[in-house]
């Protein structure tokens, strides 16, 4: 854990007096923690993108004296005053120059809106063709202290943020940055996965309005009665998000699988019969005994055991029929 001192600032005076407020309290971090977390992200960034690549340094505030109690201030500005590149690779080269007069960094920044206190802000910009910016913030936020306090026993704390605007989230050289700092991206993809899958079935299962909205966003050939059907006997028989999720699925298939035999049969000409074909795909409702039949399936696919309850007009046999037809796509 590394050392931060916290004293009570002038605000209470200040903010009488400034358009813009400051924090009520005044605090310093150890300067390892600039050497140990911020540094070596700065070494993984250009082993990845390049030596001449470099974080501008936005905003910092060294303290430079003897002890906490006898010290001055300098920023970022300074720096360019003393010949110091305002990079992170310059501000690295100077705290090594003058480690033994550095007691650490203060709160340079206050954004009272957000309730954030940054003592850190470095970014680059276009980096890569698909990469718009990374950002490297150290910051306190007012909103995490009761959370931090909880968690680590302690009253203040700050946090370090990699914020990265990027085209694609799996660009190549992005990866590679995170593999760099130790980041296991395959994990982060995995449970990303799993956690939106997770939150759908959730909010599927919840309320029907959104498991029907989600039937007809994903699969855009069953129409208003396709989706009606297939909800109806799935709230009737008290049925999983996974089983109607696989019930359209089926029945999607189906329809595919019939307009396109039709397709080779008959329209083989111009754009415009594709387009009708594609309209037919759609407008054709499927029959209640097709979806009991997508159920049944779905439930035997899924290893789930239940008995269905469908309408009384719709029969065995035909139901069968179409178990027959699904099987076989």
């Amino acid at each position: 854990m590394y050392e931060i001192e916290v004293e009570a600032s002038e605000a209470p005076v200040l903010n009488k007096i400034l358009n813009d407020p400051e924090p009520y309290e005044s605090s310093m971090a150890d300067v390892k923690i600039l050497e140990e977390e911020i540094f070596p992200i700065n070494e993984a960034f250009q082993k990845v993108f390049g030596v001449d690549k470099e974080f501008k340094l936005n905003s910092i505030k060294l303290a430079i004296g003897s002890n906490y109690n006898d010290y001055v201030t300098i920023g970022e500005n300074d720096l360019i005053r003393f010949d110091v590149k305002p990079t992170l690779t310059g501000l690295n080269t100077f705290i090594e120059e003058n480690k033994e007069s550095i007691l650490g960094f203060l709160d340079c920044e206050y954004v009272s809106e957000e309730g954030n206190v940054f003592y850190l802000n470095c970014s680059k910009k276009n980096v890569s063709e698909n990469i718009f910016s990374i950002k490297l913030l150290i910051l306190a936020s007012m909103q995490q202290r009761g959370f931090f306090l909880q968690q680590e026993h302690k009253y203040y704390g700050l946090q370090l943020y990699i914020v990265i605007e990027s085209r694609h989230p799996n660009e190549n050289k992005l990866l590679e940055f995170l593999k760099e700092l130790g980041f296991d991206w395959e994990l982060i993809f995995f449970r990303r996965e799993l956690a939106i899958h997770d939150w759908t079935e959730i909010e599927c299962e919840k309320n029907s309005e959104n498991l029907k909205s989600f039937l007809r966003t994903k699969y855009e050939t069953l129409n208003y009665f396709d989706v009606n059907n297939i909800l109806r006997l799935v709230v009737k028989n008290q049925l999983p998000f996974k089983v109607a999720d696989k019930m359209a699925s089926l029945l999607y298939k189906m329809k595919n699988e019939r307009v396109s035999r039709f397709q080779d049969r008959r329209y083989q000409e111009n754009a415009y019969q594709e387009e009708q074909v594609q309209q037919d795909e759609y407008s054709i409702t499927l029959k209640k005994a097709e979806v009991a039949a997508s159920a049944k399936l779905a439930c035997a696919y899924l290893g789930i055991q239940k008995k269905i309850n469908f309408d009384r007009d719709i029969s065995i046999e035909e139901i069968s029929k179409y178990e027959d037809e699904l099987t076989n796509i």
